[in-house]
């Protein structure tokens, strides 16, 4: 329990890190997305899976980016780390017929904007945690939306998409989006 604390605080300090103003330089990205890759870290923490997909043949956690890479470096190194004693596997999808279902957690690239609805639509009723910073995200369907609010990093959960699918997320990371649908 207390590990669970301290990672709310965590992400707690991470929304604040922002708060100086709303990210507009390039040397700036850099630390948003650092901020961002926290962010997918801590939602995969805080968030249960169905009994049924930990029994597939993937015995690594695959934490996976559609579309083009914001994050840069922010990743590197994500493989050292574990997600429900999984080892995370970072996999770059460059379509969605590149085996999506794999993934516990997709994060869904701006690049993908204009295919979310042929994207969300191949994935709903899976056990797979979307995520992305597209406007809007979260209302056609996604789980998470991360947003820029008055310049802090927050987020949406879409929790009814989340249960449709299977997936618990916890009460401490639902008291801290800035909206639950």
């Amino acid at each position: 329990m207390h590990s669970k604390l301290f990672i709310v605080a965590v992400l707690t300090a991470l929304f604040c890190l922002l708060g100086g103003g709303a990210v507009s330089r390039a040397e700036d990205r850099d630390l948003e997305y650092k901020v961002k890759a926290a962010f997918l870290l801590n939602f995969a923490r805080f968030t249960t899976w169905p009994e049924s997909s930990n029994s597939n043949a993937d015995p690594q956690f695959s934490l996976c980016v559609l579309g083009s890479d914001p994050f840069g470096p922010a990743l590197n190194g994500v493989d050292s780390k574990e997600i429900a004693g999984r080892n995370i596997r970072l996999r770059h999808a460059v379509s969605v017929t590149e085996g999506l279902r794999q993934c516990r957690l997709l994060f869904v690239s701006k690049s993908e904007q204009a295919n979310l609805k042929r994207i969300l639509p191949l994935i709903a009723g899976q056990p797979i945690v979307t995520v992305s910073d597209i406007e809007g995200f979260a209302t056609s369907g996604g789980i998470f939306e991360l947003k820029d609010k008055d310049g802090r990093l927050s987020f949406v959960v879409n929790n009814t998409k989340a249960k449709e699918s299977g997936i618990r997320i916890s009460s401490s990371l639902l008291n801290l989006a800035i909206e639950v649908l």
